[in-house]
């Protein structure tokens, strides 16, 4: 089958946005970009391999979690993967979720990645398998990603079961600021108020994060599409097992269901060895689930004009859209 040609333009930020980005992201060489008509903001890695991975063959068993980061992407993995491979405790327990799951673009996002053709069993030494041995992996393959719907295989959605689950964008820039430093990307003494002006300007990873929720929103209604919002997880986590597991195709009992929503409890999952990441640190394992709470923005975002911009924020991107988070209220 003929190679699609990636369909979107990648171009260099402006010199500014870059001298800005490189300020806190250690270790780049080569200019940041920005894809698409929507100007996500990627490392340059990326842009050597985007049509590699806009063009990944796509099998109708595959489960695709995509999420912008720090918006559940772990809680999620976790809730699929159990409820496909019928409650599977024991072998979610001998398998890391980095196992269990590709994540696709993951070396694009080093500081240089290099060219070349798909490794057959990703002889790169990577710890997770990714864009280069995809093709490789046995079905059914489980797949995370934070790239949007626009920058994945076309025919995904009409193909595969897609999960895709969004938070309010002020938990995300808090958490994905302590991500940040979790993965040295900054350093440690970079403070929220530097992160925020960055987030708002969409020199992030990933960023801008209002475009990347929307394209799935407005496939939410996808018979293969399941909308989900971390703050239905942490109010009614057990509407969303039922949710998901209709999705799925799978039953269980009220009283598997409790079990499995037990062992999904945020503490309890912050305790399992098989979800840390990173190197063997107690302490930076642990942090990578760090909190979990819905609405601890608020400690962060804590002068009056912090507060002001966050409103700004959200209702400048909400009243462009139907899309509204749920109030845990």
């Amino acid at each position: 089958m003929a190679k699609m040609v990636f369909p979107y333009e990648i171009k260099n930020v402006t010199e500014e946005e870059d001298k800005l980005a490189k300020k806190y992201y250690k270790g780049y060489i080569r200019p940041f970009i920005r894809v698409g008509p929507h100007g996500y903001f990627w490392m340059a890695g990326y842009g050597d391999h985007a049509a590699d991975i806009y063009n990944l063959d796509v099998r109708p068993d595959d489960i695709w979690v995509v999420a912008f980061s720090r918006s559940g992407t772990t809680w999620l993995q976790e809730l699929l993967w159990l409820l496909e491979n019928n409650l599977d405790y024991d072998g979610a327990a001998k398998t890391p979720l980095t196992k269990r799951y590709a994540f696709i673009e993951y070396p694009t996002m080093s500081s240089e990645v290099k060219k070349g053709p798909p490794t057959a069993g990703n002889s790169s030494g990577a710890t997770v398998d990714d864009f280069r041995n995809f093709h490789t992996l046995q079905s059914p393959r489980f797949v995370k990603t934070h790239l949007p719907l626009s920058l994945l295989p076309p025919k995904l959605l009409d193909t595969a079961k897609v999960f895709y689950i969004a938070r309010d964008p002020r938990d995300v820039a808090v958490s994905f600021h302590f991500m940040h430093k979790l993965f040295r990307y900054f350093d440690e003494d970079v403070q929220f108020t530097e992160f925020w002006e960055l987030f708002k300007k969409d020199l992030l990873l990933h960023m801008p994060l209002f475009p990347h929720i929307e394209e799935a929103w407005t496939k939410r209604d996808h018979p293969n599409m399941t909308f989900l919002f971390y703050e239905e997880m942490q109010k009614d986590l057990c509407s969303v097992i039922d949710k998901v597991s209709k999705a799925l195709g799978k039953e269980y009992t009220n009283e598997q269901k409790k079990k499995l929503a037990e062992h999904l409890n945020f503490e309890n999952m912050k305790k399992s060895s098989t979800l840390k990441y990173g190197k063997e640190d107690k302490d930076t394992e642990i942090k990578f689930m760090r909190k979990g709470l819905s609405g601890n923005w608020v400690k962060y975002f804590n002068t009056d004009e912090l507060k002001r911009e966050a409103e700004e924020y959200m209702e400048t991107h909400l009243s462009k859209t139907d899309l509204t988070f749920p109030d845990l209220a």
